[in-house]
């Protein structure tokens, strides 16, 4: 889902605007994203220097907004918060009041201090909120239809995608349907590369190595693969019902 500003803007990348849609796809309800570039290179087989253009280049634009915290002395590295920042719809606040009743009546003792004002961006967060739940609801959704449009009839495969969707779920990072475009593409670049006769074999054991790993991306089999062709019945020795004649010996049937 992209709104229409980065959607037309011609000084953009096409990646960049994929880049964008996943940013806002896999921001939480706090506002923000924490993906790391790592993620993004694997997810769009880029490398640092690529993605980290990629974002500089949205940031420049007015498109994101990139803020570090923490990493100080004596604490944990540094936790980065990416914020998309096109499309979000600021809801319209009346100014806070000090106190909702005269000054001389708010009294000295804490209990009856004035309320906080509201935070500044809480109209914006509170859109933003609803807008990524709509976002990601849409992107579990079309995930599903995704993996069956890719591998069509192949029930064992999609299950194996629907599993390792619902991983990434579990996770900081859930599927979205731009991420389920590109593994399903991945997954058929893994097995063009390994050169296996039973490919839908292979990609199901790509998926499961992940899930076992704990791997947010794809990567080819670590550990060996026993390739089988897969079986497949001829047209013409489908189950049909078996004839039986006057001489015919039904105990063999039994």
């Amino acid at each position: 889902m992209l709104p229409a500003a980065v959607r037309y803007d011609k000084n953009l990348k096409p990646n960049e605007k994929l880049l964008f849609a996943e940013i806002s796809a896999l921001t939480n309800v706090t506002g923000y994203c924490y993906a790391s570039n790592a993620y993004f290179q694997n997810l769009f087989d880029a490398s640092t220097r690529t993605v980290q253009g990629w974002l500089k280049h949205l940031q420049d634009c007015g498109y994101i907004s990139i803020i570090q915290v923490g990493g100080g002395a004596g604490e944990q590295r540094a936790e980065r918060r990416i914020s998309p920042l096109a499309g979000m719809a600021v809801v319209p606040q009346t100014p806070a009041k000090i106190c909702a009743t005269p000054a001389e009546n708010c009294g000295g003792t804490p209990a009856k201090k004035c309320a906080d004002p509201p935070q500044k961006n809480a109209g914006r967060l509170l859109q933003d909120n609803i807008n990524t739940r709509e976002i990601n609801a849409g992107a579990r959704e079309d995930a599903f239809s995704i993996f069956q449009q890719a591998f069509p009839g192949n029930e064992q495969l999609t299950k194996a995608l629907i599993a390792f969707a619902e991983s990434r779920a579990a996770g900081k990072h859930p599927l979205t349907a731009n991420a389920a475009k590109l593994a399903c593409n991945k997954l058929k670049q893994l097995a063009d590369e390994a050169h296996v006769r039973n490919r839908s074999g292979y990609m199901v054991a790509v998926l499961e190595q992940s899930i076992l790993r704990g791997w947010e991306g794809l990567f080819s089999l670590k550990d060996d693969f026993v390739d089988k062709a897969p079986v497949q019945r001829p047209a013409n020795t489908a189950d049909r019902p078996r004839e039986i004649g006057p001489d015919t010996d039904i105990t063999e049937f039994l």
